[in-house]
């Protein structure tokens, strides 16, 4: 069963400094190949959400249904229930995740 994707506008803003940084360091075609690698995970955890791990931060809080995967070095982290798979952020490796976790999760809509 193919659930559809939402992508939250703080994740649009992710993804667009993601995209900027990319073309800047490593040019159009990297992006491309980038491009497509969170395309297809996108599809991947909208047939199969259990793809992702468990959100730790999350999960004692009785999130279940939050994970989190890696496109290269971007956890991209979402949720899901039977009809939807929602993406709520995509956050380099190297970015404090807990802090980022709190102030996207936390803040106003």
């Amino acid at each position: 069963m193919t659930r559809n994707a939402v992508i939250l506008d703080g994740a649009k803003s992710d993804f667009r400094e993601i995209k900027k940084y990319v073309k800047k360091h490593f040019g159009d075609s990297v992006w491309a190949e980038v491009n497509n690698e969170f395309k297809n995970t996108i599809q991947h955890i909208t047939i199969n959400p259990m793809l992702g791990t468990q959100v730790e931060e999350l999960a004692g809080l009785g999130f279940d249904n939050f994970r989190k995967i890696l496109v290269r070095q971007t956890r991209v982290v979402y949720e899901f229930d039977s009809q939807q798979t929602i993406v709520h952020m995509f956050v380099h490796t190297k970015r404090d995740f807990k802090t980022h976790l709190a102030n996207r999760l936390l803040s106003p809509i």
